[in-house]
């Protein structure tokens, strides 16, 4: 179980997350040394591609990666759709380029507000967090009610003026698992 609190909600939300189970399947993939390794980490569901992976597997959709985000982009390009940002809806994965290329952070997608931005969560930094993207807004903070894009990443004084820190401006791809 995980409890967490962040400034983008109100009050504090209890999510029950269980250690995903890792099976190869007839994708061709294995589970790989560090894929047996992590069945058996009880850490691996509080990681963002463990959150991910979690959800896909209630749903029936089995596969092996190595746990890394880069992994489950490869895999989920190869498997799925990938479908406009302007087109996702509840159960869909988010990725994102934070700096080395797209896949280098997963979300879980919510929900979508009627105005196209979509709530996802997401786990970084070590806790669980509802997370908010607007593609249609992508250098947009916020609007006079509401969050609408969430900071992936902090400003650093040695940042490059190219540099990018808004979840609408990294978001790379989002795919539609369904089985």
């Amino acid at each position: 179980m995980v409890a967490f609190s962040a400034c983008a909600t109100r009050g504090t939300e209890i999510w029950h997350v269980q250690p995903p189970v890792v099976r190869a399947t007839s994708t061709g993939l294995s589970p790989g040394p560090s894929s047996r390794k992590r069945r058996s980490d009880p850490n691996h569901s509080r990681t963002a591609v463990g959150v991910v992976e979690r959800s896909l597997h209630e749903r029936g959709i089995r596969f092996g990666t190595d746990g890394t985000p880069g992994s489950l982009y490869r895999f989920m390009q190869e498997n799925f759709a990938v479908i406009p940002a302007a087109e996702a809806r509840p159960g869909d994965v988010l990725f994102f380029d934070l700096g080395d290329g797209c896949g280098g952070h997963t979300g879980l997608v919510d929900l979508v507000d009627s105005d196209g931005r979509i709530i996802f969560r997401e786990w970084r930094d070590g806790s669980a967090r509802r997370s908010y993207v607007h593609p249609g807004q992508p250098r947009i903070r916020r609007d006079d009610t509401r969050i609408l894009n969430t900071f992936l990443r902090i400003k650093r004084p040695d940042d490059p003026p190219t540099a990018r820190y808004f979840a609408g401006e990294m978001l790379c791809s989002v795919v539609h698992p369904q089985q």
